[in-house]
């Protein structure tokens, strides 16, 4: 462990090492020429011995270059391992610097590139190598100066090169001062490196402590994990729970605070949307009279989507589904099968029957935009909230007939007089906000008495029967008629002025005079007084309108009955 690491770190030294050389290389070269180019103009003498000088230089630069690729072909080969190829290689990089220096031009700051090779080998090999380096590094540095000392005429060294020696004895003090640190260094890494073995090995112990556990805690972990999954199970279940609880609570709620039919089902079809996280929801009714499917309540709000929706509701699988009470999952909507899906971007759906027991009501259709996008547990979800509907759809009608039959007369089938007083207030509301004219009549059936007292109460009943029956029948769809009390009848119309008033009462009441009432042998006609009065050209609040038609039919009443008679206008 501790070889491999050291050997990465040296092999990265190396690799610096072996840049730097050949940019120092690059550089003495580069300053060799600037040199010659700023000494002499060019870069050699035209004289023989200047040429072979200028090659002889500059083949030494070569080599020195060429030894850097040579020394990175080794280093690449792991061939720098082998001490002694280590050693030469060094011993070669600083013979080639130190001839350079020598016999070129080249300066001596080119000093310098002899600590690079002494720094490299004490930092790797230890202090020993390198102090060997360094000393045969002098010996062959005083060897090549000493082959070439120039003699004075007593035979004696000249001062020049004297003092050269001297600089070449202060470098390499330098020298020895740089293995000196560098071997320090290299202790200091080796101590390093020990230390991390250590804690390797203590880690190792702790790593054994470790696996001897490892069994254990992976029995438990399996034993949790089997845990878990129970648990996990039983989360989904219980989050199942809570979400069908927590929707048929807010359908409770809805159920209890709204009573419109409409407002319901549009609540209802909120929460289905939060609920489902769907893109649309409908709430579609199934129309008896018609016999046709009806958008009610949806979310979708582009108008050209809900045309397409309302135009082809009505496709065969929608009906099928419906009166087969079919639950129908698509995750891969095919757009020529659910044609009202066609343009609207729908892939998935799910419709659920709107059916009760007694009846079927309609469809719930969730769409979403993309595939896959619904599973068995969104059916189940839907079926629930869909029978909650349909018994909201069931309640809803009966409390709809309750509600009108508190409304209705037991005895003729129109409105009683209490529900005609809420539709007065409300009519006369919208009548004078809108600026409208309505008008109201009171009729009552002349001599009535006399059936009573000849033929019997309830041969009375069914006259007071026939007659609302045959008026309510010539009425227009927005009047509104009811039984005002005992055999007096009113009738609302609005949007009619008196002169319009007039003559459809007086069809009425021309009506009445020719309708025959037959129960066995009894064949009898009757007829009716009729009073009338209209805001604004009569009155100008609600209860004077029914009092100046009250008054109109006591009018009629005193010019002979069987008549027609209108309220006096305010201009009069």
């Amino acid at each position: 462990m501790l070889d491999r690491k050291v050997y990465n770190k040296h092999q990265g030294f190396e690799q610096i090492y072996i840049k730097i050389s050949f940019l120092l290389f690059s550089i003495a070269v580069v300053l060799y020429l600037a040199g010659k180019v700023v000494s002499t103009g060019e870069f050699f003498k035209p004289l023989p011995e200047a040429q072979l000088k200028f090659f002889a230089d500059m083949t030494v630069f070569g080599a020195a270059i060429a030894l850097c690729f040579a020394r990175r072909w080794f280093f690449l080969k792991g061939l720098l391992e082998n001490r002694f190829i280590y050693f030469a290689d060094k011993f070669l990089y600083i013979f080639i610097i130190i001839f350079i220096i020598r016999f070129t031009d080249i300066g001596s700051w080119f000093y310098l590139g002899l600590l690079l090779p002494i720094m490299i080998t004490t930092l790797v090999k230890g202090h020993r190598t390198g102090h060997l380096l360094l000393l045969a590094s002098l010996i062959t540095h005083i060897a090549l100066f000493a082959a070439d000392i120039p003699l004075t005429a007593q035979n004696t060294v000249s001062a020049d090169f004297r003092l050269e020696l001297c600089r070449i004895f202060a470098w390499y003090a330098m020298f020895y001062v740089a293995v000196l640190l560098f071997s320090q260094l290299q202790k200091c890494n080796i101590e390093s490196e020990i230390e991390s073995v250590n804690n390797i090995e203590r880690l190792e112990e702790k790593c054994l402590k470790l696996e001897s556990s490892w069994d254990e805690i992976k029995n438990e972990y399996d034993r949790l994990n089997s845990s878990a999954g129970k648990l996990e199970e039983s989360n989904k279940s219980l989050s199942k729970s809570i979400a069908e609880f927590y929707t048929l609570h807010q359908i409770s709620q809805a159920i209890g605070s709204v009573l419109d039919i409409k407002e319901l089902l549009k609540r209802l079809n909120d929460i289905i949307l939060g609920v489902m996280g769907v893109s649309y929801s409908t709430i579609i009714l199934y129309d008896e009279n018609i016999n046709r499917l009806k958008v009610h309540t949806t979310n979708i709000t582009n108008i050209n989507e809900l045309a397409t929706m309302t135009d082809n509701i009505n496709s065969g699988i929608m009906t099928e589904a419906l009166n087969n009470g079919k639950t129908i999952l698509e995750n891969n909507v095919d757009y020529m099968q659910y044609v009202f899906t066609c343009g609207r971007e729908i892939n998935s759906l799910i419709c659920v029957p709107l059916v009760t027991s007694s009846r079927k009501y309609g469809l719930v259709l969730v769409e979403h935009k993309y595939n896959n996008a619904f599973d068995e547990e969104n059916v189940r979800l839907l079926s629930i909230i869909a029978q909650q509907v349909g018994i909201v759809m069931e309640n809803a009608e009966l409390y709809d007939e309750m509600r009108e039959l508190a409304r209705k007369d037991g005895l003729t089938g129109i409105y009683n007089r209490h529900y005609f007083q809420e539709r007065l207030e409300i009519e006369f509301h919208h009548a004078k906000t809108e600026n409208y004219p309505l008008s109201l009549v009171i009729f009552d059936i002349d001599h009535f008495k006399r059936f009573n007292d000849n033929y019997g109460h309830m041969f009375g009943d069914m006259v007071l029967t026939s007659i609302a029956k045959a008026v309510k029948a010539a009425l227009r769809k927005n009047d509104m008629m009811a039984r005002y009390g005992g055999e007096e009848f009113i009738i609302l119309l609005p949007r009619t002025n008196l002169s319009e008033a007039y003559e459809k009462v007086e069809t009425l009441r021309r009506l009445v005079e020719k309708h025959i009432i037959e129960d066995n042998l009894i064949s009898v006609s009757v007829t009716a007084s009729f009073g009338i009065s209209s805001f604004d050209e009569c009155v100008l609040n609600e209860n004077e309108l029914v009092r100046t038609a009250d008054d109109a039919l006591y009018d009629a009443k005193a010019a002979g009955r069987n008549c027609v008679m209108t309220a006096r206008k305010l201009l009069e």
